[in-house]
Order: structure tokens, then C-alpha cells, then sequence
């Protein structure tokens, strides 16, 4: 490449606009200078005949008056010449010594760049590299063309349309910046991920004569993203998954819990009835008392039991989910709610019943259950309402308080688990929750969920 092309390639932005100061500047003390010239050699022209004739007494009009006259005038022009140019040569060498020195600096900041520097001529259509074409796409300098065609060539196919639409419209539009994301292809053949950034110069017309910029590759980075977001999409699936086995088995248990230990339970108590019946009849024998008193508090014992047995499969899978449907079921959470509590708690259900898939009504019944909780242990409230309605294709859940609200914080906060499990149970079924502040203090939760939910779609998008 010839040494003033080069040149020409590594002038940075600084050099130009130093180039434009400099054609644009009028200099005022060299254009004074010239015009005081102008006036002296005026007034010289018209008196020195004169004044030559009174001093030297040379007559006016003779060869040797013009003589003098010419030899004074080219040695005046000489004396203002020489100063007029001594200052406009230094001042273009102290131009041309600010501009070397700007472009060291611009070829230092490009070598020193992890990027790959470039700077294109709009009317020459040539483009300067810097190393950085090496360092990230293995083109080693001499296979890297000056020409514009050259990077459009290793634009991906599907990218290089837009790229192009993208720059034409910023320089339409009188823009001073451009960037955008696209692939470019390496030396070996591969595509990278780059994020290319460009700023436009503007003569003083506005018309656009450069652009300088830098490509950045961030392939390393999109396949972190992705891997980061495949992750999640995999723990999410297998959170999925665990509440699905958690909730077969709580219902499995329940189920187990009230037939098998709940029957041997009643059985057991039909026959201590039974027994304190026939210990009753011989109620004349006075030595059959402490035995009866043992069958009335073992029968008793068997009340409690059974009394547990069935608050434990109710807490687990409570039957009336599956047997009386959603709305019922929560009637009897609120229920066992304030009697577990001592809160007050109003309940407002649809008079005409929801009918949902068994995915969506035990995730609703969850839901509200983990809401309820909360309020219970932190929202340090006097009353609470849980209301649930249908809004044309979705049911709506709203939870409320009048505590004392939940900070910003605890919805960041990794240790709050019921509220993640309270989004993850909502997302997994395409629906959402919002959790915000309720006038005029306390909180309110509300879940909005698709009236045909299923977890269906979501493994399909996995």
C-alpha cells in the first residue's frame, strides 16, 4: 500500500476536525498586516516621487527616481512577504506536527484496543483496520482489503440486508451514532457474534464523510447467556417436576392416611364403644369400674386420633379439592384458617362455581394457602379477604391484608421462598402474580390464571 495512502487510512477524527479548523480559520493578524501594506504602498506610490526629488534632488520622472523607487518597493514587498509567510509556515508546521501526533495516538489506542478498530471514507469507499481483525478473527493483515466490499462479504447472508438498512436510515436521518448486531464470518470459516458500534463525522454542510468505529466479539458471552438461560429453563423443569412428584405423594399419603389408618381407627372405636355399652349394663358390680373408665378414655384417645389423622390428610391433600372442587375447598382453608390463627378472615367466592383443569385448581389452592401463611406469620394484620372470581378467560385470586406490607426487598431476597414457589407455581401454568401494596396500608396478591391452564404447553416449550 503506497505510505500516503496509508496516511491517509490512519487519520483518526481528531486529525480531520483539526484540518477543518484549519481551512476555516481566517488569519486575522496575517489579513491586517496586508491591508496596512496596502495603504503605505498607496501613499508611497503617490509621494515618494516628491519626497525623492526634495532629498536626493532627483528629478522627478528620470530613470534614476524610478530606479530607486522600484529597488525600495521590491525590497518592501520582500520584508512583508517574508513575514506573512514565516508565520502562515508556522503555523502549518505546528498543524502538521498536532496531526502526526494525533494519529500516533489514534494508531496507539488501536493497537491497544481489544476491539477492531475501523474508519471508513464515505466518498472513497476504503476502509482502515486496525489489528484487532487478527486478534479476533484470525485475518492476518495482509489478507485484510481496504475495500467496503471486503466486510460486506463476511456479513452472514440472513444479516447483511438489515445491517445495511440500519446504517442508510441513521445517516438519513442526520444521526451522529450507529450499532448493531450481526455475524461475521472468521478466517477458519466460522460465524462470530459481534456488536459493531459506529459514529459519523459531518462536514460543515452536515454531510457525512466518515465513519470510525469498533466491532466487539461477544460469542463468548451469548453462549454464557444461553447456558445460564438453559440452566434455568432446566431447573425450572425440575422444580416443575418436584412439585408434580410432592403433590402425587402428599395425595397418595392423605389418601392413605384416611382410608387405611382412619378405617382401623374407626374400627377401633366402634369397639370400645361397643364394650363400654356391655360394661355398662353391669354397672351393680362395683369392680368393673376402673375397667370401664379405661374403655371411656381409651375411646376418647381413639377420637383424638382419629381427629388428627383426618386434620393431617386434610392438611396434606385436603379431599374436598378433588371430591367438591375448588371453590369449597377454599372455604374450608379459610376456615381452618382462622381457627388456627384466631384472624378474621372474609372469603367471596362465584355463586355459579369454577370448573378448572386439577393442575390449575391445586395450584390456585395452593397459592392461596402459601398467601394466607404469610399473613399469618409477617404481615402482623387485624383482618384478611380472600376473594376469587373469573374474568372472561381467566380466574383472578386476590389475597389481602391490612398489616404492614411487604419491604421491596423480600421480593429479591433468595430466602423468600413462598413467593418464588408462588411465581413459579403461577408461570408454570402461563399465568402471573403481582404482589403490590394495599390501600390504605397491608398487602395484596393477586393471581391471574388461564381458565384452561396446563402445564402442557410449558413442557412443550421445554
Amino acid at each position: 500500500m503506497p505510505l500516503n495512502l496509508k496516511r491517509l487510512l490512519a487519520r483518526g477524527p481528531e486529525i480531520i476536525e483539526a484540518e477543518r479548523v484549519f481551512i476555516r480559520e481566517i488569519p486575522l493578524q496575517e489579513l491586517g498586516l496586508t491591508i496596512v501594506y496596502i495603504l503605505i504602498a498607496g501613499v508611497w506610490c503617490v509621494l515618494s516621487g516628491e519626497f525623492f526629488d526634495n532629498v536626493m534632488g532627483l528629478p522627478m520622472h528620470s530613470p534614476a527616481l524610478e530606479t530607486v523607487k522600484g529597488i525600495n518597493f521590491v525590497f518592501a514587498t520582500a520584508v512583508v512577504l517574508y513575514l506573512v509567510l514565516r508565520r502562515t509556515f508556522r503555523r502549518r508546521r505546528l498543524a502538521e506536527a498536532a496531526q502526526l501526533l494525533s494519529q500516533r495516538r489514534f494508531e496507539a489506542v488501536a493497537l491497544a484496543a481489544a476491539e477492531a478498530i475501523w474508519d471508513l471514507n464515505l466518498e472513497t469507499r476504503i476502509v482502515w483496520w486496525s489489528e484487532g481483525m487478527h486478534k479476533l478473527f484470525g485475518y492476518p493483515p495482509e489478507e485484510v482489503s481496504t475495500r467496503l466490499d471486503w466486510w460486506l462479504e463476511r456479513l452472514h447472508p440472513d444479516d447483511r440486508q438489515r445491517v445495511l438498512s440500519a446504517i442508510q436510515a441513521v445517516n438519513e436521518n442526520g444521526g451522529q451514532s450507529w450499532s448493531g448486531h450481526y455475524r461475521f464470518r472468521r478466517k477458519d470459516g466460522t460465524y462470530a457474534s459481534v456488536i459493531d458500534r459506529g459514529f459519523i463525522l459531518r462536514d460543515a454542510a452536515g454531510k457525512p464523510t466518515r465513519i470510525v468505529g469498533g466491532i466487539s466479539d461477544v460469542t463468548d458471552r451469548e453462549q454464557a447467556q444461553l447456558a445460564l438461560e438453559r440452566s434455568g429453563r432446566q431447573l425450572r423443569a425440575l422444580s416443575a417436576r418436584l412439585r408434580s412428584v410432592r403433590e402425587d405423594e402428599r395425595a397418595r399419603v392423605a389418601r392413605e392416611i384416611h382410608d387405611e389408618l382412619g378405617q382401623v381407627l374407626t374400627a377401633l372405636k366402634i369397639n370400645l364403644d361397643w364394650l363400654e355399652r356391655k360394661l355398662g349394663v353391669r354397672d351393680q358390680d362395683p369392680t368393673l369400674n376402673p375397667l370401664l373408665d379405661r374403655v371411656v378414655e381409651s375411646a376418647e384417645i381413639a377420637d383424638s386420633a382419629i381427629a388428627t389423622v383426618q386434620k393431617i390428610a386434610s392438611e396434606l391433600r385436603p379431599r374436598s379439592l378433588d371430591d367438591l372442587g375448588l371453590a369449597a375447598a377454599l372455604e374450608q382453608e379459610v376456615q381452618r384458617f382462622q381457627q388456627r390463627t384466631g384472624l378474621p378472615c372474609q372469603v367471596t367466592l362465584p355463586a355459579e362455581g369454577i370448573e378448572l383443569p386439577a393442575e390449575a385448581s391445586t395450584a390456585v389452592f395452593r397459592i392461596c394457602q402459601e398467601a394466607l401463611t404469610n399473613v399469618a406469620r409477617h404481615a402482623k394484620a387485624t383482618v384478611a379477604r380472600v376473594n376469587l372470581q373469573t374474568e372472561a378467560d381467566e380466574v383472578v385470586l386476590q389475597v389481602e391484608d391490612n398489616g404492614c406490607g411487604i419491604p421491596p426487598a423480600a421480593f429479591c431476597d433468595s430466602k423468600s421462598l413462598g413467593l418464588l414457589g408462588m411465581q413459579e407455581r403461577a408461570s408454570v401454568l402461563g399465568g402471573r402474580i403481582s404482589i403490590t401494596p394495599n390501600h390504605p396500608n397491608g398487602t395484596l396478591v393477586t393471581l391471574r390464571l388461564p381458565r384452561a391452564a396446563s402445564e402442557a404447553k410449558f413442557w412443550a416449550e421445554l
